[in-house]
C-alpha cells in the first residue's frame, strides 16, 4: 500500500481484502456521540456497516459539548474488552458495501472497488492505529476534513486514490481509533487520565494539561520554603518554559478532533487519511467534495 501524495489520476486498483477468518477476529465498538437527531442516510448507514459477530454499538447522546459525549464513549470503550472504536458521527454518509446505494446517496459514480468498500474491513486493513475516512466541510467550497486538506484540495477532489496520506490531524466523522492511542495519551499526559473509577478521561477536551502540571511542580517548590537565589532562577525557568510551551503547542482553539490526533502523535501514534474511502458529510445536501 502506497502511502505518498504522487499519482494525480484515481486508478482502480483491486484491493485484497483481509481474510474472513482475520476480520472476525478484529472486535469493532461502533460509537456514535450523536445530539439529538440524526440523518435517516446516516442511520441506515450505521444499521448497515454493524455485525453483532464482530461489532457493537455504543450511542451516546444529549450534551451540547461534543468533546464530552466523545470522552465518555472513550470512557465505555475502554471498560469493554473490545479492541477498536469506529467513532461515526451523526452526519455522515459512509460505504457499507452497497454501491449502487452509496453512489446514489453519494451523487457521485465512483468506480469500483471503491464504491463497494465496507468502512470497517477497508479502515482495519491498514494496520494503522488511527485512521479516519475522506470527506469534506458542510458548506460550498468546503475543503477535506484533514490538517493539510485546504492547500491540496484540488487533489483531494482528484479521488478516490487507492492510497494512505499521513495528516497532523482528521475530523472524526469516520475514524477507527485503537485502544492502545487512548491508553498512551493518558501514559503521556496523566492530567488528562481517567480517575481509579475508570471514569473521567479527557481525551477530546480542551486543556493547558502541560502547564497544569509545570504548575503545580512549581507550585510545590514554593511552598517549600524561603525564596533563595537559586529557587527564584529555577521558578523564572519553569514559567518561562511554560510560556513557550503554551505558545507553541496550545490547545485553546482546537476542534476536539485535532485535540485527540495531536496529543496522539505526542504518544506515539500518528494519524492517517484513506485517500480511497471517500464519505459523505451531509447538510443541505450530501457534500461530496465537488462542490
Amino acid at each position: 500500500m502506497s502511502i505518498e501524495v504522487g499519482t494525480e489520476q484515481p486508478v482502480p486498483i483491486v484491493v485484497k481484502p483481509p481474510s474472513t477468518v482475520t476480520l472476525l477476529q478484529k472486535k469493532v465498538m461502533l460509537t456514535m456521540p450523536w445530539q439529538k437527531m440524526t440523518n435517516p442516510i446516516t442511520s441506515f448507514c450505521v444499521q448497515q456497516l454493524a455485525d453483532k459477530r464482530r461489532t457493537s454499538a455504543m450511542l451516546n447522546f444529549g450534551d451540547a459539548f461534543v468533546a464530552h459525549a466523545r470522552n465518555k464513549c472513550a470512557d465505555i470503550f475502554l471498560q469493554s474488552d473490545f479492541e477498536w472504536m469506529l467513532t461515526l458521527d451523526d452526519d455522515m454518509l459512509f460505504p457499507f458495501g452497497n454501491a449502487k446505494w452509496f453512489n446514489a446517496h453519494l451523487g457521485r459514480d465512483l468506480p469500483e472497488p471503491f464504491a463497494s468498500f465496507n468502512a470497517i474491513d477497508r479502515l482495519l486493513s491498514h494496520g494503522k492505529t488511527l485512521i479516519g475516512g475522506l470527506y469534506w466541510g458542510r458548506w460550498k467550497g468546503g475543503g477535506p476534513v484533514y490538517a493539510e486538506g485546504r492547500k491540496e484540495i484540488e487533489w483531494a477532489r482528484k479521488a478516490p486514490f487507492d492510497k494512505i496520506r499521513q495528516t497532523r490531524w482528521i475530523g472524526t466523522g469516520c475514524l477507527l481509533i485503537h485502544r492502545s492511542v487512548f491508553e498512551d495519551i493518558e501514559k503521556k499526559f496523566p492530567y488528562l487520565a481517567r480517575g481509579a473509577n475508570g471514569e473521567g478521561g479527557n481525551w477530546f477536551s480542551t486543556s493547558e494539561h502541560n502547564v497544569m502540571a509545570s504548575l503545580n511542580g512549581l507550585h510545590k517548590m514554593l511552598g517549600d520554603g524561603a525564596m533563595d537565589g537559586e529557587k527564584a532562577m529555577r521558578a523564572y525557568q519553569m514559567t518561562t518554559a511554560m510560556l513557550a510551551e503554551t505558545k507553541a503547542k496550545s490547545s485553546l482553539g482546537m476542534g476536539e478532533d485535532a485535540q485527540l490526533c495531536t496529543r496522539a502523535l505526542e504518544a506515539g501514534h500518528p494519524c492517517w487519511v484513506d485517500m480511497g474511502l471517500l464519505c459523505g458529510h451531509i447538510g443541505y445536501h450530501v457534500y461530496n467534495g465537488l462542490e
